[in-house]
């Protein structure tokens, strides 16, 4: 039993992917036991943030009972995601993992940190945003680690001011350009569940929009860096030899491009969902890119594969439980709570309300933005939120505005919480309080909010 629990999350990714070839109804209820046996297995071992999701699950299960006519359509809706969730967690971690030794990804990311102090901010931004859309979290540990390592009193000559300067703007440029990301990546997690959330929206429908807010944000990062820290005041001692060339960083743009294009074409050309399309992607690609890695090195690359697959299984996989958990178990109270709100007379109350779009926008933002201060994650405020507004009566917000909305907000919130994921990890490994990196954020992001808040009045 111990052995199957350890391998549930990659057969739960097998079972998932044979969706579309065998159908939903056919391995409904395989994907159902899988996901309760790891659940089970795993129950003893997870913190305190996990087991209060759990809880949650448990409590919306009891309240759609007693609210719903007809809790089962709802339940199996929810579970689906979950599901999905943890299949998607399973893929994006196959990924990572075949990242983590990649010549490409290593001499990316040295060319990055090697950047003269006046391009360092926009390379690392870029890198962040970059290596977000293709490592997801995995680009934090990996640039985060190496600025931590690059960051030496040695290299700034000694001065522990030169340090701080550049912890904090090497740390920010990372963080911003990463969250970002968030906004507009089709591999992004926030992008997949607003999307499944808002029925008839695409991705095609937002990117446009996605990639011009992204831009702003971006260009924004980078303009308020230069007004702290113009070029020419320079503390540090001068760089010896000039940066490494751009060769070292042109692979890996062709691999974001590349995983980018090809999610995209997963969902125009097999007419995929954006949650399926990330998961069969993310798990042909990281499979291929193990396998490259032994191709060549070993005359059974085929076995060596499986062999690294196996010590996966129990090294990667239990690293990633409690952020598979918390989003599983979000992903099922998404839906969970997209029906209670209505049930609860939350939509009434907004159409008595009967705000301008603008201001409902804006509204859905500040309250995203709140709830990620006292931990409650962007994916529950974001299903209260999202079911809300599909349950008003006459929604002043069109289904694309509500899902960028949706995506702003994530973003603002990600970048300001001290309890995100990619906050608290960029934190442990700066060995920084993450409550620190929220007053490095707070006047970009308060900037991007008003920037925001003018693009719903004049567009919403």
């Amino acid at each position: 039993m111990a052995s199957f629990v350890r391998y549930s999350p990659l057969l739960l990714l097998a079972l998932v992917l044979a969706v579309p070839i065998a159908g939903q109804d056919a391995l409904r209820w395989p994907i159902y036991a899988t996901l309760l046996i790891w659940l089970a297995g795993v129950a003893g071992l997870t913190g305190r943030a996990e087991r209060g999701f759990l809880v949650a699950v448990a409590a919306s299960v009891a309240c759609l009972l007693v609210f719903s006519a007809a809790p089962r359509a709802i339940l199996i809706q929810a579970a689906d995601r979950g599901a999905q969730f943890v299949a998607m967690m399973a893929a994006l971690g196959l990924l990572r993992d075949a990242a983590r030794n990649s010549a490409i990804v290593r001499n990316c990311g040295v060319w990055l940190i090697a950047q003269k102090p006046a391009w360092r901010f926009l390379a690392l931004a870029a890198g962040g945003h970059g290596f977000g859309v293709a490592l997801n979290m995995g680009a934090i540990l990996l640039l985060g680690t190496l600025i931590k390592r690059a960051n030496t009193l040695e290299a700034a000559g000694g001065d522990a001011r030169v340090v701080a300067i550049r912890e904090e703007r090497m740390n920010v440029a990372l963080i911003q350009g990463f969250f970002s990301m968030m906004l507009w990546s089709p591999m992004a997690i926030s992008v997949a569940f607003s999307l499944a959330l808002v029925p008839g929206v695409t991705w095609f429908d937002i990117g446009v929009p996605a990639l011009g807010l992204t831009a702003t944000f971006l260009a924004l990062a980078w303009l308020l860096d230069r007004i702290r820290f113009p070029p020419g005041r320079s503390l540090a001692p001068p760089r010896e030899g000039d940066p490494p060339p751009v060769t070292m960083a042109l692979p890996m743009a062709g691999l974001i491009l590349g995983l980018v294009g090809l999610v995209l074409g997963a969902k125009a050309f097999l007419h995929l969902d954006m949650i399926a399309a990330i998961t069969t992607v993310a798990a042909s690609f990281g499979f291929g890119w193990l396998y490259a890695g032994y191709h060549g090195r070993t005359p059974r690359p085929l076995t060596a594969t499986i062999q690294h697959l196996r010590r996966h299984a129990v090294e990667v996989v239990p690293e990633m439980r409690p952020e598979t958990i918390v989003l599983a178990s979000a992903s099922f109270l998404g839906v969970a709570l997209a029906f209670l709100t209505r049930q609860w007379g939350v939509s009434e109350l907004l159409d008595i309300l009967n705000a301008p779009a603008w201001a409902l926008s804006v509204g859905i933002v500040l309250f995203i933005v709140a709830g990620g201060q006292i931990g409650v994650v962007a994916m529950v405020t974001s299903a209260i939120a999202g079911g809300a507004v599909l349950g008003m009566s006459a929604s002043p917000l069109a289904p694309v505005a509500l899902v960028l909305t949706l995506q702003v907000g994530w973003t603002l919130s990600a970048v300001l919480s001290a309890y995100s994921g990619g906050t608290m990890l960029l934190a442990r490994i700066a060995e920084v309080s993450p409550v620190r990196t929220r007053r490095w954020n707070l006047p970009w992001a308060a900037l991007c909010f008003v920037i925001y808040a003018g693009f719903a009045y004049l567009f919403y």
